[in-house]
């Protein structure tokens, strides 16, 4: 598995990717839609929103799966496109196949998912960046040997994500493609963090708090 690390400069060419943002969760674990959760003074999914934007991603190229009216007209206020989720409790793979039919063509897919607040726009564009486009790669996040999202695939795994069943996601063709992988080493560690629990939103309130105390 190779190691890219997140110094690389350079512009990415937006147009030979789609940006799909995974923002049609259950929020089961948390108790609530914790995507429309204040955080720091504004909803959760904002943070990522605004981190896809400070990327440089052009908002046509960026399509929002959602579940929650709510988190469609947030996003809807950048420019990007949506796409409605109507059975999310089937699993994550129907936001995967969704967001990528409603993206349309391009040479590789950047998946996001909508609750981690700290994950910067400049991991996002590195990535973007750093991608080598054409070769049949996977890459993901990562962070001291820990992997995490976003994650790019290349189109030739096109079809297998479109034939994606259930709650396994993208980490299926991973396991089945590990030659393909490539990791993204990120700047910090919560950059990876998402939130399930009420508590893990607390604790990044508390990271991000000492970011400011700085």
């Amino acid at each position: 598995m190779e190691m890219r690390h997140a110094k690389g400069e350079g512009l990415w060419n937006g147009k030979a990717f789609k940006v799909i943002i995974m923002a049609a969760g259950m929020s089961r674990r948390f108790g609530g839609n914790k995507l429309l959760t204040g955080f720091h003074g504004r909803p959760l999914a904002d943070w990522i929103f605004k981190a896809v934007e400070a990327a440089g991603c052009e908002p046509g190229d960026v399509t929002v799966v959602w579940h929650d009216p709510s988190v469609a007209v947030l996003s809807e206020v950048y420019g990007y496109n949506t796409c409605y989720n109507a059975a999310p409790e089937e699993g994550q793979s129907v936001s995967v196949r969704l967001g990528i039919e409603a993206a349309g063509a391009a040479r590789a897919y950047l998946f996001l998912t909508a609750d981690q607040p700290l994950l910067s726009g400049q991991t996002i564009a590195g990535m973007l960046s750093a991608f080598p486009l054409g070769k049949g790669k996977i890459m993901m996040a990562s962070w001291q040997g820990k992997v995490g999202n976003p994650v790019i695939f290349d189109a030739w795994f096109k079809s297998e994500l479109l034939e994606l069943t259930g709650d396994t996601g993208g980490r299926r063709i991973i396991k089945l493609h590990p030659e393909a992988a490539v990791r993204y080493e990120v700047e910090f560690a919560e950059e990876l963090m998402d939130v399930d629990h009420v508590q893990d939103l607390e604790r990044l309130s508390e990271i991000l708090s000492s970011y400011s105390d700085l």
